[in-house]
């Protein structure tokens, strides 16, 4: 019985072990994850239903938590663009532009998050994409 006991607890720990080594594995390889820069600029701003429109759109009807499921989104995408290497120009510059970037996102998921749309509104025109494109296009 003892045993069968002690076969059974060894199983139990070598399999949740199996189960932890893999977890931490997967995720640490899902947030080593780049998005690509094409990605990122066509959800942000050239899709139909782009953040900056769609966050735009909501925040105009008053659907607040639309509004913040969207810049939530668009803010973790922001906080990751930096992880791509710049196609041209500098890394100083590119850093900086990503960091504007990321900065831009955080900012409306504020003004979401508060329900301000005269802050969402200045957030959503505070992008200076012709500054990163001549440098990084």
């Amino acid at each position: 019985m003892v045993r069968k006991l002690l076969k059974v607890t060894v199983a139990g720990v070598l399999g949740m072990a199996a189960w932890l080594i893999a977890y931490s594995s997967g995720s640490r390889a899902a947030d080593d994850k780049v998005v690509e820069i094409s990605e990122i600029m066509r959800k942000s701003f050239k899709d139909k239903n782009n953040y900056k429109t769609s966050i735009g759109a909501a925040a105009k009807a008053g659907k607040w938590d639309d509004a913040t499921k969207l810049a939530k989104e668009w803010a973790d995408l922001g906080a990751v663009i930096g992880k791509n290497k710049p196609p041209k120009g500098t890394d100083e510059s590119w850093k900086m532009q990503c960091e504007k970037f990321a900065a831009n996102t955080k900012t409306i998921l504020k003004a979401c998050e508060d329900k301000d749309a005269k802050a969402v509104t200045k957030g959503l025109g505070s992008f200076d994409c012709m500054g990163c494109h001549k440098a990084h296009r």
